[in-house]
């Protein structure tokens, strides 16, 4: 089994400070390719609808209520703890994401421009925690994740989408930020307002990767210029250690 060592002082001090963190191994053995299988049948299920997917990112999302080992790791996985040091007692599975990016030097098409997670939907308050877990082996030639350090002091950015026929948002970013180059099974931690991106795949293999993401449990959402609301509200929200606020409809 897996054993994972708390967060050091210093690794919780350079995550307030840069907006980052390795967290190191937090996946390995049966749960790794337990994972590994299940992204694959979600990628098969999406290529059957769509089989110009297949030299494109295929992205499935919300997945806990399909797949009892991706429900099982992100509400029980040997990571919770360490998401607890950053985010507090009360803590709440908010989004989760299969993402493999197929080989596209020559399509140019999987980029993944700067952004900040709360530029798709925000959270209040923004402590939100992104769990980049690699399911192989990440760097700069196969498309990691890029991090841009301190880029979260700067607040919710203005996001605009990347052009009229791609639904990716972005903002103007200078600087190439900071790869996390890692092995499969090795995980970043980033906040919510940290600025993140991924690069072309120059490989002749798919790189696959999940993410999570996790908020406080009294924390609300919003897109755009909806109402907030508790994230308790979401159907895809589960509270993975201590206790949301009791609404007043109860």
């Amino acid at each position: 089994m897996l054993s994972i060592q708390p967060l050091t002082q210093a690794q919780i001090e350079q995550y307030r400070t840069e907006g980052y963190v390795h967290l190191g191994p937090v996946m390995g053995g049966d749960t790794l390719e337990a994972l590994r299988e299940q992204g694959q049948h979600f990628r098969e299920v999406k290529l059957a609808r769509d089989p110009a997917l297949s030299n494109q990112t295929i992205f499935a999302s919300q997945v806990c209520h399909y797949s009892e080992p991706v429900r099982r790791y992100c509400t029980t996985g040997p990571h919770l703890p360490l998401v607890g040091q950053l985010i507090g007692p009360d803590v709440a599975l908010w989004f989760n994401q299969f993402v493999t990016k197929n080989p596209d030097a020559d399509t140019g098409r999987s980029e993944f421009p700067w952004h900040q997670d709360n530029g798709y939907v925000a959270i209040d308050p923004p402590t939100n925690v992104t769990v980049w877990i690699a399911l192989d082996d990440v760097d700069e030639r196969n498309g990691c994740v890029w991090v841009m350090p301190r880029s979260h002091e700067r607040g919710l950015l203005d996001h605009r989408r990347k052009s009229e026929d791609n639904w990716h948002l972005t903002v103007p970013v200078e600087g190439d930020g900071v790869p996390a180059v890692m092995k499969a099974g090795e995980a970043v931690a980033f906040t919510g307002l940290t600025l993140h991106r991924s690069k072309l795949n120059h490989t002749d293999r798919p790189r696959r990767a999940f993410f999570i993401e996790y908020a406080p449990a009294a924390a609300r959402y919003r897109r755009g210029d909806e109402p907030w609301r508790p994230v308790t509200d979401n159907s895809n929200t589960w509270i993975v250690s201590g206790t949301a606020p009791i609404p007043e409809n109860l």
